[in-house]
């Protein structure tokens, strides 16, 4: 469905390209162990930001199954954080999970927007968190 939601065929590419350039952001975190007094900002707002679009992307019919929620248990697995910290990151991405589901029940053009400037935002904190050398 948000495929559809906009004529622009530039927009259709544009949103097809997002999920692979945050994906691929991801996939340059650095390996290294968070701990919670070190763990940055950026963390926990990317693992809202991956409950939101796990959610939305669902809702609008992209058709990507798990590739969210395994986007978040890959980065967990590239930060190694110690248990409480798993377990808050955890949280952050269920609570977003559930606060977008109940916000978007229905796949709308604002819930295909939403989901466009979550991938923009998951995009940005990825790679700001990347190019920060956390742990080195």
């Amino acid at each position: 469905m948000a495929q559809d939601l906009c004529g622009n065929g530039t927009e259709r590419r544009r949103r097809r390209l997002l999920p692979l350039a945050l994906a691929a952001a991801l996939a340059a975190l650095p390996f290294f162990t968070i701990r919670a007094e070190a763990m940055p900002a950026g963390v926990t707002q990317l693992a809202e930001v991956l409950g939101g679009i796990h959610h939305l992307r669902t809702l609008c019919g992209t058709n990507e199954g798990q590739l969210w929620r395994n986007k978040m248990i890959e980065m967990m697995g590239t930060l190694r954080p110690a248990e409480a910290e798993k377990q808050a990151l955890i949280k952050h991405f269920n609570d977003a999970y559930y606060r977008y589901r109940n916000a978007y029940p229905n796949c709308t053009p604002t819930a295909a927007n939403q989901a466009d400037r979550l991938m923009r935002d998951g995009h940005r904190l990825a790679e700001e968190l990347a190019a920060s050398g956390l742990g080195r």
